[in-house]
């Protein structure tokens, strides 16, 4: 994976994967602590402990199809890279939650990568779940929730509302970045 956007659409996959009908996604950056926490939270089936244990390993997969998982060991091996740590947390019937930390200042540091497209994919992919997206570098903020986009009747199907809602979401991701305090190696 070469940014934490395709890190982020792999670990949702694996959320959707579980059932999930709620995915909570989050890139929480404190740039005084030069620290990036992306995080996925799900209400998927969960997993139990023996399986949490063996997420790490690239020979230990939970899919029929083929005989390796290498999205969350590529995530681990990325985030401790970069001088930061994997944590899961997950219990059967109770969902997941999937957190890595990065340090920013620190030159191994994924890029964001393109947010906005996965997102929109994710969006348009899955109109029946509730997905909410939060980005916040210290105190500025942007959450973008599809049941808002429902409510206020954005209609994702149509290729003319997807490109606008793309926009909109890097528009606001820019906004944010352009706002942050002091630049590590983090970059859009």
């Amino acid at each position: 994976m070469i940014d934490l956007a395709m890190h982020m659409m792999d670990i949702v996959q694996n959320s959707l994967r579980a059932g999930a009908g709620k995915i909570e996604i989050e890139l929480l950056e404190n740039s005084r602590d030069h620290t990036l926490q992306f995080r996925v939270k799900d209400d998927g089936s969960g997993m139990d402990g023996e399986t949490v244990k063996k997420l790490g390993d690239p020979f230990f997969t939970t899919r029929t199809i083929r005989k390796v998982g290498l999205g969350v060991p590529f995530l681990k091996m990325t985030c401790e890279q970069a001088g930061g740590a994997l944590s899961v947390f997950s219990e059967e019937g109770a969902g997941s939650v999937v957190e890595a930390v990065y340090r920013t200042d620190h030159p191994d540091c994924l890029p964001l990568g393109d947010i906005a497209g996965y997102l929109v994919l994710l969006l348009r992919a899955n109109p029946e779940v509730h997905f909410r997206f939060t980005c916040r570098i210290d105190k500025a903020e942007f959450i973008l929730d599809s049941d808002v986009l429902k409510e206020q009747q954005i209609e994702l199907e149509h290729p003319q509302m997807l490109a606008a809602v793309k926009e909109y979401i890097r528009g606001n991701l820019r906004e944010i970045y352009e706002k942050q305090p002091s630049r590590g190696f983090l970059c859009m």
